[in-house]
């Protein structure tokens, strides 16, 4: 998570839990929030919305990911994904939630999160990438070989 958001959300460990609250948490009770769900879609619900709506996907992950909605972050990777993978040469912001979805899909494996067919359509997608760079780099049989795999044997992630 950026930096700019520690100070209001709080520090979290790898695993995503809390390791210092942020202000908003410490100041939940003046904002009438109960608990900790409450605070997920009050605030970070709310906030990964609003992001998502200004296509500033990224930022929409990493707060619906701290919220836990964990399905949620697995479908907005494969829809923002699919949005990305026909690009012929992808920018920095594609770039980057490749990044992240590679980085989600292996936390979420270890955790056991988020399984079924949105986390293929990000698997499937991400190999799609592969294939397409492999062309690009004149690796056709690079290419052939993960367009092959995924086709006719289903996704390896």
């Amino acid at each position: 998570m950026d930096d700019s958001y520690v100070f209001y959300l709080g520090l979290f460990s790898s695993t995503d839990h809390p390791i210092q609250p942020g202000v908003i948490e410490q100041g939940a009770s003046l904002l009438h929030l109960a608990d900790a769900q409450e605070f997920h879609t009050q605030i970070l619900i709310r906030a990964a919305r609003h992001a998502e709506e200004n296509d500033r996907i990224n930022e929409a992950i990493k707060l619906y990911n701290l919220a836990e909605d964990y399905s949620t972050v697995v479908s907005c990777l494969a829809q923002a994904l699919g949005n990305t993978v026909a690009q012929a040469s992808p920018d920095e912001k594609a770039r980057g939630l490749e990044k992240t979805a590679s980085e989600i899909l292996k936390h979420y494996e270890r955790a056991n999160r988020a399984v079924g067919k949105e986390r293929e359509a990000v698997v499937r997608l991400l190999r799609i990438r592969e294939a397409v760079e492999a062309k690009s780099r004149g690796r056709p049989e690079v290419a052939l070989d993960v367009s092959f795999y995924d086709v006719f044997r289903g996704s390896k992630a």
